[in-house]
């Protein structure tokens, strides 16, 4: 999944505008990478093998590759850092091609090997090198927004993990639950209601300092025409009819 900031900055060419100071920054950081394995800490390799069409990818290649973007534009530009794995580099790269050739997207659930385990264990490198340079805390400017970039992009790919693992599991007859979620103490009271909101023009974009990506500017007004909101949450049920 290639992704492009605020600016159009190109992580390979291009100079970022992001400021991140170093310590905050890596308190994000762990808590973003970890959130990514809480989010498969109930799926076994197996589930995370599977690509069950073109347009999913597995989770394990999700894995492997937000470890691939911060290997690729923050960890390789240091002198004293080693590769984990040169194969990766192809493996991993999705749409990247100023950095190299990639393996086909349609084909990523082929990819058996390296095993599940293998790429935790590149996660883990990756991180404690990125961990190691934060923690340091000489990190340019420059660099903390490479990182910050690659946080953004992760948490985009832990939007995809999830829809991901929904189709896999959809395919399968016997209806497998990604997590088993309790029901609602009571069912909704009937019927919904609705509130009616009028036409307005209001601004729509990013309007903050910090990270954002192109497609949130620029800011500018947007017609918003008149329709209704149900009162409270819908459930699939009410949705079909």
């Amino acid at each position: 999944m290639g992704v492009i900031p605020s600016k159009r900055f190109d992580p390979v060419t291009a100079k970022p505008d992001v400021r991140v100071e170093p310590g905050s920054l890596l308190r994000r950081f762990l808590s973003v990478r970890q959130h990514s394995l809480d989010l498969v800490a109930d799926l076994g390799a197996e589930d995370l093998q599977i690509q069950s069409m073109p347009d999913v990818s597995p989770g394990k290649w999700h894995l492997a590759h937000t470890s691939w973007f911060f290997e690729t534009f923050v960890l390789r530009a240091l002198d004293s850092y080693a590769v984990f794995d040169p194969h990766f580099e192809e493996l991993y790269n999705s749409y990247y091609n100023a950095v190299g050739p990639q393996f086909p997207r349609d084909r990523r659930g082929l990819i058996s090997r390296p095993d599940l385990a293998r790429v935790l264990a590149y996660r883990n490198y990756v991180d404690e090198h990125v961990g190691n340079l934060l923690a340091a805390g000489s990190v340019s400017p420059d660099v903390c927004a490479i990182i910050e970039l690659g946080l953004n992009h992760e948490q985009q790919h832990q939007e995809l993990m999830l829809m991901d693992i929904k189709h896999v599991l959809f395919q399968n007859p016997t209806w497998p639950a990604y997590k088993a979620v309790p029901p609602p103490a009571s069912p909704p009271s009937r019927p919904a209601g609705w509130l009616e909101v009028e036409a307005v023009e209001t601004q729509i974009g990013f309007d903050d300092e910090g990270f954002c990506f192109d497609n949130e500017l620029p800011r500018h007004p947007e017609l918003l025409t008149a329709h209704s909101l149900a009162v409270r949450l819908v459930t699939n049920a009410e949705y079909l009819e």
